[in-house]
């Protein structure tokens, strides 16, 4: 069987965290909604899940059991993107707000058909969220 005509779409981003808390609070003050919240035993302690949701982009955020240790856990991941209707206003709204953002303004990329801007606003555990306008 093919993958091609089997699979149905994008289904959810895994991102490890050391403190979930944190980054619940973190993604929900972005717009996104809890979903699921879950616990599992593995490793000799409890891994921690969260289901968040923005739209039809799911997030898992996963606090592993045991101690954190980003060099153990495979795949990271470098940022995810979320478009943005005005990426100027995006950006005032989360400067203003007190996050932390990469860039000192949004940067221009000749990119995609009309180009694109952007910047990143760095997450609680280290990855980044960028916000992103196709022009």
């Amino acid at each position: 069987m093919q993958l091609i005509g089997n699979v149905t779409g994008f289904q959810h981003l895994g991102v490890p965290t050391p403190d979930i808390e944190t980054s619940v609070r973190f993604y929900e003050s972005i717009g996104f909604r809890t979903d699921v919240r879950s616990e599992l035993e593995e490793n000799g302690g409890r891994t921690r899940i969260v289901f968040m949701s923005f739209g039809s982009f799911c997030l898992e955020l996963y606090q592993p059991a045991g101690d954190f240790n980003h060099t153990r856990l495979p795949g990271p991941i470098n940022h995810f993107t979320m478009d943005v209707r005005d990426i100027d206003a995006a950006f005032t709204y989360l400067r203003d707000g007190g996050y932390e953002i990469i860039e000192d303004a949004p940067v221009s990329l000749p990119i995609h058909r009309g180009g694109v801007r952007f910047f990143n606003v760095l997450g609680p555990s280290g990855e980044k969220v960028e916000f992103n306008q196709l022009m």
